[in-house]
């Protein structure tokens, strides 16, 4: 499913962190890495511009215990006005296949992309976007990031409003479901849903399980009620490694770029989120 990850980095405390996250990937089949950096260049930026060859040495030494742990790792460093906007385009010349982006608590991608950088990437990335939480710690007089990644694969939590728009999501607990602990599929019903429609939504919950246990792996449902949002992130905070959304969803979409509820999970989860975009047909 996944081969090649482009990774946007930058100098933070963060980095570390989100680096140590890497080598868990080629559990997910990822065989190379992209390492990418921005130099933002416009009104009252762009100081490291005619250093590209210190960021390309720092990226090489970023790179070593990547690939010690098995991964082929390549770098990248560009310049640009709109640091969301390259970096995509990096991807697209790289043929990467997944763009990894950080995430603190609370804070949201506030140091790792300088605020707006990383949601611009979010909402314009028409690839999959793996968004890794990093926690902020304190080492010293340091603010440092704790990584929160793990094995993301040991426990999924797939959110599906079940509807056509969520089916990239779904398809991709189906990929991944033969390297995968268990995998839990959830969907969020409003608070006034009668009982038609929270048979429905099981037997269609049901289905998705058994297209899991038939690529070989193991899975259950669980329907709530309320905010989706809220529910899934609250609920992906026991004890699961990751959550898998769909970018768009039926009642989800607030705009047209992308869903409330794929929105309010990455910015209140505190796990790393997997966001699928909508499928071209």
């Amino acid at each position: 499913m996944f081969r090649k990850a482009l990774v946007g980095v930058d100098q933070s405390p963060a980095e570390g962190s989100l680096l140590s996250c890497l080598p868990d990937l080629g559990r997910w089949g990822i065989e190379s890495v992209v390492l990418a950096y921005v130099i933002r260049i416009g009104y009252a930026q762009g100081a490291g511009y005619g250093h590209e060859d210190d960021f390309r040495a720092w990226l090489e030494r970023d790179a070593v215990p990547i690939r010690q742990a098995g991964l082929t790792v390549t770098t990248s460093v560009t310049a640009s006005g709109v640091p969301a906007e390259e970096l995509l385009s990096v991807a697209r010349s790289q043929g990467a296949d997944l763009v990894v982006v950080g995430s603190r608590s609370h804070n949201f991608l506030h140091e790792i992309f300088l605020g707006s950088v990383a949601r611009e990437v979010i909402r314009k990335s028409e690839l999959p976007v793996l968004i890794e939480r990093l926690e902020p710690t304190r080492a010293g007089q340091a603010e440092t990031c704790a990584a929160v990644c793990g094995r993301a694969l040991d426990r999924i939590l797939l959110a599906t409003d079940l509807s056509p728009q969520s089916r990239a999501a779904e398809d991709a607990a189906v990929r991944l479901a033969a390297k995968a602990g268990h995998i839990d599929c959830l969907t969020v019903l409003a608070n006034d849903a009668g009982e038609d429609e929270r048979k429905a939504a099981e037997a269609r919950l049901q289905g998705i399980v058994r297209r899991i246990e038939d690529s070989g792996g193991n899975a259950g449902s669980r329907i709530e009620s309320g905010d989706p949002a809220e529910i899934i992130a609250r609920i992906g905070q026991e004890g699961y490694s990751l959550i898998i959304v769909g970018k768009h969803g039926r009642n989800w979409v607030a705009g047209k770029i992308i869903g409330s509820t794929a929105a309010g999970v990455c910015e209140i989860s505190r796990r790393p989120v997997l966001m699928m975009p909508l499928q071209k047909e």
